[in-house]
């Protein structure tokens, strides 16, 4: 596909919210497995809404924040966050989640002490959401209600508010909450005596939640559970899961809960006479106590460890941390009585009785809202299920169905595969919500180009199928082909710019190309292949292009292997300086040594990379041992570097950044060591903002490669999250020479040069020949070159740098 761009826009704004519901999708989903990603992902999230003035999106991505922060026993931002959160909810009218965010605000309040201020929270929450028919929210708050008693060490009255909001969140299936619910009423069992009613319910509720990858709570389980072993004695058990629990709590980021399973595992080693160890750990859990400024813990820790110092002959440290323990429980007591003072009895009373009375009510408005909404989600499912989401044209699921119908009717009929041509330059260059929106309009094109029964699907990606019915021979579909494709090149409007969409298709007929649903699409797939060769054409299905598809096949299937047998290969070449000609760099060049065809250059293999998945795993690859050769160098030339080649799919894979800041950890080198070039398009997002791996934070550095071709901006120079620059070669050979036709581009070169020092970047000049060239580009200040002048990509073990360093 061809477009010619004319001024930059944001994307569409309802593109731009679905983005920030996604991520907010993703970040609730994760908010119990990594606190950390989910206030990542949230943090993305908001940013985005602020960006695009989606209010509802920043509302709900400021309350994950609260949690995360809760979660991480960061209380004063999460306070923060769910207040600001709960204001907005609450002038956009959005009762839900307001409700969540002042559940979240009296959980906090828990935390800190404030029990009066948390019981208000919830009563305020409970009616939100009972004026609202949440059942799910109701769940919710009965069991934080309970919680509150089981922080007043009140365990009769906490239990009945967790059993009930336990069977509530199993009569909607809410597993998290049916995950809390029964953590919360375990605990009371245990405080209550009741060890194995608490260690059963435990073991049921840590399967379920390890099934459902809930981490924090596996962690919490694994705590409560070696109480629970440590009650009834069996030591052995109890210590095998303090183990686990620790770790679990360390990856985890949870220092609450590892302060519990220490002071635990102390407890047992000092039960098992293991008492140097139990002293070592119980200092640990009391130190971490104090840091939190965890009362009750404090209490437990420095108290055990007081024991367990008396045991060896420690008398005065323990009486030092018995002292500790003393006025740690006389605080803990002082609290509880100033919690239960604010605590008042008869609110509780009243609003548990104003649950009961409207339990029925509730019940009935419940289940006629869950009957609405399961006949409203069983339509969205069906529909979903033959559907793409994106364009709403049939999915390949139900083309397929379509088509097979179709054969077994005997109908004469055409199968059309349209691949757009060059669509990943739109996604790349102008971002994937354009390119989203681009997609939809050629759905719509497609739909009006057919006729009445004629079937249009999206296959995936930037690929259609068309079923033509009615179509006896190849020129009938080659022609219903061609107005497609005509419809398909009209010009179009998106983001400021102007697109012109090309496409390339190919046909096959029944029953010549096939007579079963496999055969036909994929010969209509090959002969789209053959269109390929030429972009905006169509093109026939012939049996010669089977063997054309299956030699790409194979290839693909070869370097697959080949990257497990290690057959790749890295030739370097120096990019030194323009004056002295002193090496600064090597590029490290991709080579394949095939076991039949010897050594194939890039060319032959990396588009077949590009257009699957191995591009990230021969990526990887390159990185790996580019950064162990350059250690072998740095050896004896410390400041040496390296630049390596990063393909757009691999440079926005999440996590990039931290997988290369780890390899050069690991390989012991510095993060300026090592150069990543990537093309203009690849650095920025869909919006204009850099991706994770091009922000400065990072430390990376990174070269703008192939700068001159294509679409680079050399009015975005400045914007670019890049310190170096390179021109590519073909303007370096096209600098002119006299009596040339071709106009020189001396004067592109220079201004590049020019331009790019305004912007504070090094620039390296790439493929220089000729001593002409070196003296012009010297004349004009160029930092660094690279070519054959200097060298060829040679192999490691044949490149001699001592040489290259003598040189000059």
């Amino acid at each position: 596909m061809s477009f010619y761009p004319a001024t930059a826009a944001l994307p569409p704004a309802n593109a731009a919210w679905r983005s920030v519901d996604q991520l907010n999708d993703e970040a609730d989903a994760v908010l119990m497995l990594s606190m950390q990603r989910a206030q990542e992902l949230a943090a993305r999230a908001l940013d985005l809404a602020q960006q695009t003035g989606y209010e509802a999106g920043m509302a709900r991505a400021r309350m994950l924040i609260g949690y995360g922060h809760f979660y991480l026993a960061n209380y004063p931002e999460a306070c923060a966050a769910f207040e600001e959160s709960a204001a907005l909810a609450a002038a956009l009218g959005l009762t839900a989640l307001e409700a969540r965010n002042l559940n979240g605000l009296a959980i906090t309040a828990v935390k800190t002490g404030q029990l009066g201020q948390a019981l208000e929270y919830h009563l305020r929450c409970l009616r939100m959401v009972q004026s609202i028919g949440d059942a799910q929210g109701q769940a919710r708050a009965l069991n934080n209600i309970g919680n509150l008693y089981l922080d007043l060490k009140d365990y009769e009255t906490a239990l009945p508010y967790h059993l009930e909001a336990l069977e509530l969140a199993t009569a909607i299936g809410h597993s998290i909450l049916i995950s809390s619910a029964s953590i919360n009423a375990a605990l009371d069992y245990q405080e209550l005596g009741r060890f194995d009613e608490a260690l059963t319910l435990n073991q049921q509720t840590l399967a379920r939640a390890r099934a459902a990858g809930y981490r924090q709570h596996e962690d919490l389980l694994l705590a409560n559970m070696s109480v629970n072993l440590l009650a009834l004695g069996r030591l052995d058990e109890a210590l095998a899961l303090t183990v686990q629990g620790v770790s679990g709590s360390e990856e985890l980021g949870d220092r609450e809960n590892l302060c519990d399973v220490l002071i635990t595992q102390g407890r047992v080693l000092a039960g098992k006479g293991e008492w140097p160890s139990a002293r070592d750990v119980l200092q640990r859990a009391a130190a971490l106590a104090d840091e939190l400024n965890l009362t009750l813990r404090q209490a437990e820790a420095h108290l055990h460890l007081s024991a367990v110092l008396e045991q060896l002959g420690a008398y005065p440290e323990a009486l030092h941390h018995a002292r500790q323990a003393a006025a740690a429980e006389q605080a803990v007591t002082a609290d509880v009585l100033r919690q239960k003072s604010q605590v008042l009895a008869t609110q509780l009373k009243v609003e548990r009785l104003e649950h009961r009375a409207e339990e029925e009510r509730l019940r009935n408005q419940e289940l006629s809202h869950a009957n609405a909404a399961l006949q409203v989600a069983q339509e969205r499912l069906a529909y979903q299920a033959q559907h793409d989401a994106l364009t709403g044209l049939m999915n390949r699921a139900a083309f397929e169905a379509a088509l097979q119908g179709a054969i077994q009717a005997r109908e004469t009929m055409g199968v059309l595969f349209i691949d757009l041509d060059h669509f990943k330059q739109v996604n790349d260059t102008l971002g994937h919500d354009v390119g989203d929106q681009l997609l939809i309009q050629v759905a719509e094109r497609l739909q009006r180009s057919v006729r009445d029964g004629d079937l249009v699907a999206r296959q995936g990606g930037d690929e259609f199928t068309v079923l033509l019915r009615r179509v006896r021979s190849h020129e009938e579909a080659e022609a219903a082909a061609g107005r497609i494709l005509a419809a398909l090149s009209a010009p179009t409007e998106l983001a400021g710019r102007t697109l012109t969409v090309t496409a390339s298709i190919g046909v096959a007929v029944s029953p010549d190309d096939g007579t079963d649903v496999t055969s036909l699409q994929k010969n209509a797939d090959l002969a789209m292949y053959l269109a390929k060769r030429e972009r905006h054409t169509v093109r026939r299905f012939q049996a010669a292009l089977s063997t054309a598809a299956l030699e790409r096949l194979e290839l693909e299937q070869a370097l697959r292997a080949g990257i497990d047998r290690d057959e790749l290969r890295l030739h370097y070449q120096p990019i030194v300086d323009a004056q002295t000609l002193t090496p600064v760099a090597l590029e490290a060049l991709v080579r394949w040594q095939h076991p039949a065809l010897g050594l194939l250059p890039p060319g032959r293999f990396i588009p077949v990379a590009e257009s699957s998945d191995l591009i990230v795993a021969l990526g990887d690859w390159v990185l790996r041992e580019a950064c162990r050769q350059l250690t072998l160098w740095r050896a004896q030339w410390p400041a040496l570097r390296m630049t390596v080649n990063v393909a757009p799919r691999q440079f926005a894979q999440p996590g990039f950044a931290e997988q290369v800041l780890t390899l050069l950890a690991d390989a012991g080198l510095p993060a300026d060591a090592l150069i990543l070039e990537v093309t203009e398009g690849a650095v920025m997002d869909e919006g204009g903002v850099p991706h994770e791996a091009a922000m400065g934070h990072t430390g990376l550095t990174l070269a703008l490669d192939d700068f001159g071709t294509g679409y680079s901006s050399i009015s975005r120079l400045h914007q670019l999250p890049a310190q170096w620059l390179k021109i590519d070669r073909s303007l370096i050979q096209a600098e002119g020479s006299a009596g040339s036709s071709v106009r020189p581009a001396r004067p592109i070169v220079r201004a590049l040069i020019t331009f790019a020092h305004e912007a504070g970047l090094r620039v390296v000049a790439e493929g220089v020949e000729h001593p002409e060239q070196l003296e012009d580009l010297q004349t004009w200040g160029c930092d660094l070159i690279q070519g054959y002048l200097i060298a060829r990509p040679t192999a490691p073990e044949l490149l001699s740098l001592p040489a290259l360093y003598n040189r000059n």
